[in-house]
């Protein structure tokens, strides 16, 4: 018989429950609708809070301006060469580039490049930048890199590092989106939502969704969720996820 002594009962206590602390909340939703969009391709979507309407990128390098329906308004006469996300902050849409390894700031009034910096990094040319947003509660932007390895970067303003990540909680990410105190990281491999600390990215809770290659997120006025899926061109959209009580 194996005896154990009864500090190793502590240490196992103290682990068990540090263990339990890290347990991760699931749930699912269900689309209520979807659509199929004349955006090829669409790699990212935004809300505007302003306008009501939705920012939407193609991998084809197209910037373009929808209503809630998904109908094309405007596209920026700009072109770049493999859009991965999109921002709204004020009056501009930050935009990521993954093969060339930028970010284009445009002016939302025109739709025209105003700014474009440099973001830097290793691997091939399909390796890079998949996802952007703000988050509002470190007062930084953070781009995120698809897989092998998930890290997730810090920015200034100026979009200069200040800070890397790793994120091993998903096989990749392919939007990102801040939403009232909450980071929210979608995966397209695992198919389904991230809902994050803003401060350390821990994973708070795995929504599943059932949907074929899902790129882009974003939550409208009413906290819904609006997801756009690349191969089938389409917009999906969602109720608002469940508030989780912990």
């Amino acid at each position: 018989m194996r005896y154990i002594l009864p500090g190793s009962l502590i240490i196992l206590s103290l682990l068990s429950s540090s263990y339990a602390k890290k347990n991760i909340a699931s749930a699912k939703i269900k689309a209520n609708n979807h659509i199929s969009i004349k955006v090829p391709e669409p790699s990212d979507v935004a809300y505007d809070a302003e306008t009501g309407h939705l920012f939407i990128v193609s991998d084809n390098g197209l910037l373009f301006e929808c209503d809630i329906n998904g109908k094309v308004l405007r596209r920026s006469p700009d072109k770049g060469m493999d859009f991965e996300g999109v921002e709204v902050k004020g009056d501009y849409l930050y935009v990521s580039d993954e093969s060339p390894r930028r970010v284009y700031r445009y002016k939302k009034k025109t739709l025209r490049v105003e700014n474009t910096y440099s973001v830097p990094y290793w691997g091939p040319r399909n390796s890079g930048f998949e996802s952007i947003t703000y988050n509002e509660t470190k007062h930084c932007f953070i781009l995120i890199s698809e897989k092998n390895p998930v890290k997730i970067y810090e920015y200034n303003d100026d979009f200069q590092q200040v800070k890397e990540y790793s994120f091993n909680a998903a096989k990749d990410i392919s939007s990102a989106r801040w939403y009232k105190g909450q980071m929210y990281l979608l995966s397209d491999e695992d198919m389904c939502i991230l809902r994050c600390d803003p401060n350390t990215y821990e994973v708070r809770e795995k929504i599943k969704i059932n949907i074929l290659n899902p790129e882009g997120l974003a939550f409208d006025h009413d906290g819904n969720v609006v997801i756009s899926a690349d191969d089938l061109q389409r917009l999906y959209f969602f109720k608002s996820i469940p508030a989780n009580n912990e």
